[in-house]
């Protein structure tokens, strides 16, 4: 290694990086082959995950992971869970994910797979080509409007909060409709939440109108930015920020014509250029 990394012995370089965020961490694996070395070990990437995360959401992604791999051939369970677990490096890359893809999560009232939705579902999962993800939910019809999702451990900094949406206006209208965000701290192996921020938006009737007239998918960005604090270790707990993004309206009037593909947090990037719908 060069630099001052040549003097310090490996061990304790591997120690350092473990605290390393997963920016910091792709920018030293450029600087010479040694550094790219290091950032591949496995270790690394594992002590990252329970450095950086709480004990309860790394063991729920871990599973979640195992679960979603297919086991290969010739490997028992245990075996495959074995395997699983030392991909560090995917288990981080969950960890710090700041998206939610809405038709899989479920954080929909009344989506077609809820009980004693019979026939006449509200919300219908569909397969869709242009999806990053390939399904989506669609708004048939419905007066009680509740979509949500949660974002859990997300990484300090500042984000816009983005939708994507597409819209066909019917003589049935969208408007109305709060898209609200709450920032809150948690303490790991604790249920008690405390807000710390919270955001309110509520488009003006034009947007929906003036998404509707690209007949396309389009990313909305909330003209609001979300500030997430620093992580801190109280007492030898992980005190950590999730994120809760919600659209509602519970108003007596029929909504329909909306589709939604996901939410996600987008760091803040002067550079990047938004659609605007309001003006």
């Amino acid at each position: 290694m060069s630099g001052i990394f040549s003097k310090i012995p490996n061990e304790i370089v591997v120690k350092i990086f473990c605290f390393l965020p997963a920016k910091d961490l792709c920018s030293v694996s450029l600087v010479n082959k040694n550094l790219w070395s290091v950032t591949q070990d496995d270790y690394v990437w594992q002590s990252a995950c329970d450095n950086q995360f709480p004990a309860d959401y790394v063991s729920q992604e871990l599973k979640k992971m195992i679960n979603e791999e297919p086991i290969s051939e010739g490997c028992n369970s245990d075996e495959q869970q074995v395997v699983n677990k030392t991909n560090g490096k995917k288990l981080f890359k969950r960890l710090h994910r700041h998206i939610s893809f809405i038709a899989k999560e479920r954080g929909v009232v009344w989506l077609d797979c809820q009980e004693r939705g019979g026939n006449y579902h509200h919300w219908k999962t569909l397969e869709d080509s242009q999806s990053e993800f390939g399904k989506v939910v669609f708004l048939e019809h419905v007066w009680w409007f509740d979509v949500f999702s949660t974002l859990k451990a997300v990484a300090p900094g500042t984000y816009y909060v983005v939708w994507r949406l597409k819209v066909k206006l019917r003589q049935i209208s969208l408007h109305d409709l709060n898209f609200y965000t709450t920032v809150v701290e948690k303490i790991e192996d604790s249920n008690e939440e405390t807000i710390i921020h919270e955001y309110n938006h509520i488009p003006q009737r034009i947007m929906f109108t003036n998404i509707s007239r690209k007949n396309d998918w389009v990313e909305y960005r909330l003209p609001y930015k979300l500030v997430v604090p620093e992580r801190e270790v109280i007492n030898g707990k992980l005190l950590y920020h999730n994120v809760h993004i919600k659209i509602y309206n519970y108003d007596g009037f029929l909504k329909s014509g909306l589709w939604i593909d996901y939410v996600r947090l987008r760091e803040c990037d002067g550079s990047r250029v938004y659609e605007q719908f309001e003006s």
